[in-house]
């Protein structure tokens, strides 16, 4: 198996001579499952193997899964892990298994397609770009870092007996210290700052710390009493309302680009102006699916009413990988505010590419799902 780094979703956006497989499985998920992760990995081989045999011989579909339903991924998840994405095509990481494991909750989802289904990477990356998180107590001060979906610890500052075994630093010469070279460690990484400890060490460091990119809210508590576990979902839940600031930003710049008339909405000109490199910011709607597919070098679409055989792909999933191969950006929200109920939209450079005249996308709303 070859892990990937959900930072560069550029690895994914590949072609293959055979179907892609793009499964997602959650461990949030199986608490309401009694079945094992491994076990409902190889039921989503299963709902695989029905598209393919739509388009494959039994044979070819029997080789292709075989490979696939020995595959154990169990030992890759760490405790804190909530789930992780595999992704498989015959000539794709030398033949291996590749995956993205994260500490963020997902859905299980099972697509076959000519291409790598990256949307719900795309909303996880949009919402953890790493944060750091401070846990203090009176022996000790830890650094952790969230990096590719994970909690890494990179320093950590002891309050220690000196040399000649004279007692420790009260709290407060031990935090001012220590403090230092926190300030200088932070102004390293341009990462949200969280504080975890009791109130007392709270408001101390909180005086001593000289960053921007503190977090007014801590986590208040003993935090030799706390497992990681409930740390990093303490800390999301600090962090929310800052990452929900991505969203409310790209709605701000939606209105900007409707303002100065540079904004698309009908689907079949969002693919025209991707495949030219048009779109500066991408806004798509998750848990929304039009199968389908694009001409990759005309953007016409094609649209069937499901996913009726492992050719079909989300169109909404292909505009997000066309996109980022040309350098726009992609922000994947819960729903897109006050515009007729639309999967996606398109900020884009000019308009001169396109005709006067929208094309009508009702066909490809009924098609959603």
């Amino acid at each position: 198996m070859t892990e990937l780094d959900i930072k560069n979703l550029k690895a994914l956006n590949i072609t293959s001579k055979g179907p892609m497989f793009s499964i997602y499985l959650s461990r949030i998920d199986s608490i309401h499952d009694p079945k094992s992760i491994q076990d409902r990995w190889k039921e989503s081989l299963s709902k695989a193997e029905l598209y393919l045999l739509k388009d494959y011989p039994r044979v070819s579909v029997d080789n292709l899964i075989s490979k696939l339903t020995s595959v154990n991924f169990s030992e890759k998840l760490d405790s804190l892990d909530t789930g992780i994405a595999l992704f498989y095509s015959e000539d794709s990481f030398d033949g291996q298994v590749g995956y993205i494991k994260f500490q963020t909750p997902i859905h299980d989802l099972v697509v076959v397609a000519d291409s790598f289904h990256i949307k719900p990477l795309i909303k996880i990356k949009n919402n953890v770009n790493g944060f750091l998180i401070v846990t203090m107590t009176s022996r000790a001060i830890n650094v952790l870092i969230e990096y590719n979906g994970h909690l890494v610890k990179i320093d950590s500052y002891r309050n220690e007996p000196g040399s000649e075994g004279k007692n420790k630093k009260e709290a407060a010469e031990f935090f001012l210290n220590a403090s230092r070279e926190l300030n200088k460690l932070f102004n390293s990484y341009r990462l949200p700052i969280v504080l975890a400890g009791v109130k007392s060490h709270l408001g101390t460091m909180k005086k001593l710390l000289n960053q921007s990119m503190l977090i007014k809210e801590s986590v208040v508590g003993n935090v030799e009493k706390i497992k990681a576990i409930e740390l990093r979902e303490k800390v999301y839940q600090i962090l929310h309302p800052y990452y929900e600031l991505k969203t409310k930003s790209a709605v701000s710049d939606l209105e900007n680009a409707i303002y100065r008339n540079r904004i698309v909405t009908d689907l079949e000109q969002i693919a025209q102006s991707a495949v030219l490199g048009k779109i500066t910011k991408l806004i798509v709607v998750e848990n929304k699916y039009i199968w389908g597919s694009i001409n990759k070098d005309t953007g016409e679409i094609f649209i069937s009413p499901r996913q009726i055989n492992s050719h079909d792909d989300d169109i909404l999933d292909d505009l997000c990988q066309i996109v980022l191969e040309r350098n726009g950006e992609v922000v994947v929200v819960k729903e897109i505010p006050n515009l007729n109920g639309d999967f996606a939209i398109a900020i884009v450079s000019d308009l001169s590419h396109l005709s006067n005249e929208p094309v009508s996308h009702g066909v490809a709303k009924a098609a959603c799902i």
